[in-house]
């Protein structure tokens, strides 16, 4: 299917699943004990990630998780986590997916790994930051013109975030940092507790991103306060309304104000709610601005030139979304290996819909991705595509 474009398709939100041995031999001696790590429990496992432990939700499997359209299946196989999809493990598996899905690049970010930033001990989060960001290079480093690192740094401690940040992208040229979308600090992102973390950010001339997985480690939230123990309605308010939320903080409270040009993406919560969203921040802004001292700018062209959301192929409002936005602000996801990710992961439902025009259907599948994480690429990979 992509081979009728003349660009070269970029997957701006998947995913790998860690080797869980080999993050233990990338973190630091005194903090491997807390890195991600699976124990078996009768048939079952228990995940435990800094200290804390998470058993399988009723019904489901680990491995299932990193296993797309895994819960759909009529005839369901319990996997341990180590069964999961291969292309979640392996790299050349990896390439050779994206290789048959006609995708060029995948931006790509931890499974396990989603929760270190959200450990609340500094050291320990820190320390598992490192392994996980280590482990992400590595594997990322089979072919890093085609797949790039992202990095997760420690809320709980903004000294420490500073550091990670610098290393992750000094030392493993990660593409973007994040941290989940929820309260996992001292203090809410928009905080000025967290201005050396966006100064910093700023400097490196990356992005940052808010995405969640679950919030193992929110001491309170929009999905813990209210769906604490049924998955779906905890999964679906987890995502999107912290990412609702972490938005709003963000924009109005002038973290983007105060840095001009540096980039912010919400990401795994979808796209459709952000028309109504951000058109309410800007209604605000119009009507009330001069209660928010810290906002110099309308929301909306922020938001238009400097944020981005993952929409996956399936979303109801994607047109509809993407052309609010004027083409720009938002990217196709594939979120492999998840066991949600649309077809796959494929693209083909985007490639060929007659919904979306040739200019909205490049905004989509390369344009945005590519200027959001200042992606390099080659010069003959995109003289190929044409």
């Amino acid at each position: 299917m992509a081979d009728k474009l003349d660009y070269p398709i970029i997957d701006a939100d998947s995913h790998l699943s860690e080797d869980l041995d080999r993050v233990r031999e990338l973190t630091d001696a005194r903090y491997r004990e807390f890195a991600p790590r699976m124990t078996p429990q009768g048939p079952s496992e228990i995940f435990s990630i800094g200290g804390k432990y998470l058993p399988q939700p009723p019904g489901m499997s680990w491995g299932e998780t990193i296993s797309p359209g895994a819960f759909r299946k009529k005839q369901r196989t319990p996997l341990k986590y180590a069964e999961g999809d291969p292309v979640g493990f392996d790299p050349k598996a990896r390439l050779a997916m994206m290789d048959d899905h006609g995708v060029y690049g995948s931006v790509i970010f931890p499974s396990q790994g989603l929760f270190a930033g959200a450990i609340p001990d500094p050291k320990i989060s820190a320390g598992v930051c490192r392994g996980i960001n280590r482990y992400m290079a590595e594997f990322c480093s089979e072919d890093a013109s085609r797949m790039w690192n992202t990095a997760t740094v420690p809320l709980a401690d903004v000294d420490l975030a500073v550091e990670e940040a610098r290393y992750a992208v000094n030392e493993l040229n990660a593409v973007a940092l994040f941290a989940p979308s929820g309260m996992h600090g001292p203090q809410p992102i928009y905080h000025p507790y967290y201005d050396p973390l966006f100064d910093a950010v700023a400097e490196l001339g990356v992005p940052y991103c808010t995405h969640t997985g679950a919030a193992v480690f929110a001491p309170s939230g929009l999905a813990v306060e209210r769906f604490d123990g049924v998955f779906p309605p905890y999964h679906m308010t987890t995502h999107v309304c912290e990412a609702m939320m972490a938005s709003l903080g963000i924009l109005t409270y002038g973290v983007m104000d105060k840095r001009p040009g540096m980039k912010v993406g919400f990401f795994e919560a979808g796209a459709g709610w952000t028309p109504f969203w951000v058109s309410r921040m800007q209604g605000n802004f119009h009507d009330m601005g001069w209660m928010m001292p810290a906002l110099k700018r309308d929301p909306m062209e922020t938001f238009k030139r400097d944020c981005i959301v993952t929409i996956e192929a399936e979303e109801a409002m994607l047109v509809e979304t993407l052309e609010f936005f004027d083409g720009n602000a938002v990217a196709w996801s594939s979120d492999v290996p998840h066991f949600d990710c649309e077809d796959g992961g494929r693209p083909d439902d985007l490639v060929t819909s007659a919904q979306l025009t040739d200019a909205a259907r490049k905004s989509l599948l390369h344009d945005n991705a590519v200027e959001f994480f200042g992606l390099k690429i080659p010069e003959s990979v995109a003289q190929a595509a044409e």
